[in-house]
């Protein structure tokens, strides 16, 4: 290398070094100030959310006043009038926010629509029927409360397929207690003209009312693509809708020009290297909410099923349990067995709700994994003990379990993640293996206990021995129903490595064999 050649190589390092420099600390500034900027974001949408929820809270409250006491004075002019309110050309009749009113008198006695139905009234009495245990139960919410809260009501809603519906019950005049079912589609209505005239149209700002299914019910701005700055559920008794403000990811970039002014004095390959490094960085960061959002979808949908199972069978008793005490009898051996049956699958569902609840906060932890801790115990107590707790969820669904357990002696162990490993194997086999055997087996070599779980169901496919252990991952062989959040098999691994272990999945034509190797430690040895 001549002289010629070296000084060429210094005068590049001493100008490209400043200019590398220069970009380096651009690119930090604009990281920062995004970041910044996104927190102050949050912090007004947030607050914007808030005081929206708070006016639509005062906005039913005048909702509900509007209508009380137009339906008690046209409940005083008898059941024509009442029935003749839900007609365009009745002179009494009230706005189309109904679909059914309903009162009791001072003992309890209904009034409209009257028992002895006519023809006319065939309409009202199964809008009845349907509504016959959420009416029931805001009654009775009703009836708990002290007289003068009762005289401002008390707010239910019952579910239908187009999503949930209110219904509001107060005490009125002369003692009677009056029920309006509200029109769901009205409401909706309604609230998106409220909506309208407090948001200001010249906003920026893409705020929304979604339900749970995430329906778009009311939007200020169409055709709109920008990212969530904050969400919000509305206050009782809208609680099953929530607010969304979106902000437009372009606007960003007005808010920083000295920052992106000096992102442009790097020149050639520095800007692409600049521009490549913040597209990835950008790409990570909506990679990660795609995720969360994917993650809290998919847990409020699955944690639904077994909710709304435990609150059904456990009106179901209240109510078998309610009618014996009206009748002033015992229950007798035919509703004994059906509260039996009910609480069996109480039981199911609660345990299969711990176990998703255990699964999604295991995977919440992430890349900071909890110090595991060892406690001396019998490998085969525990599996033991987890299959007793396991039994209402698996008596119908598995023909057989065998146990093949060489692990008698105590050692110290980590409990819990064996206990979780074991019921999340035993659910996938449960769902991919349903009306077939289990075989479980365990042995201990050289300080590793060997877990293996067997089932004699359709395997998995060929070529996807790994890929059933990503999050989210639920084979399509078998024809069982599919439930949970497809991360069993993650969750177990996870653990299994937080152990310096592992998970293997293997065929065993016919069914599948998993294999799990959890490190243990002698009672001699110290922690």
């Amino acid at each position: 290398m001549n002289q010629r050649h070296k000084l060429g190589y210094l005068l590049t390092a001493l100008v490209g070094l400043p200019i590398f420099a220069l970009g380096l600390i651009g690119l930090h500034a604009l990281n920062t100030d995004l970041r910044t900027y996104q927190l102050q974001e949050g912090k007004e949408a947030t607050l914007e959310l808030t005081r929206i929820d708070r006016q639509i809270t005062a906005y039913l409250k005048d909702y509900q006043k509007s209508f009380k006491k137009n339906i008690e004075t046209v409940h005083e002019q008898g059941a024509w009038a009442l029935r003749c309110t839900f007609q365009e050309s009745c002179p009494q009749k009230l706005s189309k926010r109904f679909i059914l009113i309903v009162s009791f008198d001072r003992f309890g006695d209904q009034i409209y629509p009257p028992k002895e139905t006519t023809g006319q009234l065939y309409s009202e009495m199964g809008k009845l029927r349907k509504i016959a245990s959420s009416l029931s139960t805001a009654k009775e919410n009703l009836s708990r409360l002290p007289l003068l809260d009762r005289k401002n009501g008390v707010w239910s809603n019952y579910l239908t397929p187009k999503g949930h519906n209110l219904l509001y019950c107060w005490l009125g005049r002369k003692n009677f207690t009056y029920c309006a079912v509200i029109d769901r589609a009205a409401l909706i209505d309604e609230l998106g003209v409220f909506l309208t005239s407090i948001i200001n149209d010249q906003t920026p700002n893409h705020i929304r009312l979604l339900d749970i299914h995430y329906n778009i019910l009311w939007q200020n701005k169409d055709n709109y693509s920008d990212e969530i700055s904050s969400q919000r559920q509305l206050s009782y008794p809208l609680y099953f809708w929530r607010l969304e403000r979106l902000q437009n990811a372009n606007s960003t970039t007005n808010k920083f020009p000295l920052t992106l002014a000096a992102l442009t004095l790097p020149i050639g390959s520095l800007l692409v290297f600049l521009a490549f490094t913040l597209f990835r960085d950008q790409k990570k960061i909506l990679a990660e909410a795609n995720d969360r959002a994917n993650f809290a979808a998919s847990i409020s949908h699955e944690l639904r099923t077994p909710l709304t199972n435990l609150q059904l069978y456990a009106d179901l008793i209240r109510n078998k349990i309610s009618k014996a005490k009206e009748k002033q009898q015992e229950l007798n051996e035919e509703n004994t067995k059906e509260i039996s049956k009910y609480t069996e699958i109480i039981a199911s569902e609660t345990t299969r709700l711990s176990e998703m609840v255990n699964n999604a906060l295991t995977i919440a932890k992430g890349n900071h994994p909890t110090i595991r801790k060892k406690v001396k115990a019998i490998p085969d107590h525990i599996i033991e003990e987890t299959l007793t707790r396991l039994t209402p969820l698996l008596k119908d669904q598995i023909n057989n379990i065998s146990l093949n357990l060489q692990t008698p002696m105590e050692v110290k162990i980590d409990r819990s993640a064996l206990e979780q490993i074991l019921v999340n194997l035993l659910d996938n086999a449960r769902k991919y293996a349903a009306g077939n055997n289990i075989r479980i087996s365990s042995k201990i070599e050289n300080q590793t206990l060997t877990l293996t779980v067997r089932d004699w169901g359709p395997s998995f496919s060929k070529g996807t021995s790994r890929s059933i252990f990503k999050p989210f991952s639920q084979s399509q062989t078998g024809e069982a129903k599919r439930d949970g959040f497809g991360l069993g098999l993650t969750v177990c691994e996870q653990l299994a490595k937080e152990n310096d272990g592992f998970v293997k999945a293997e065929h065993a034509n016919p069914g599948a064999r998993f294999m799990v190797t959890l490190r243990i430690n002698p009672l001699n040895e110290n922690k």
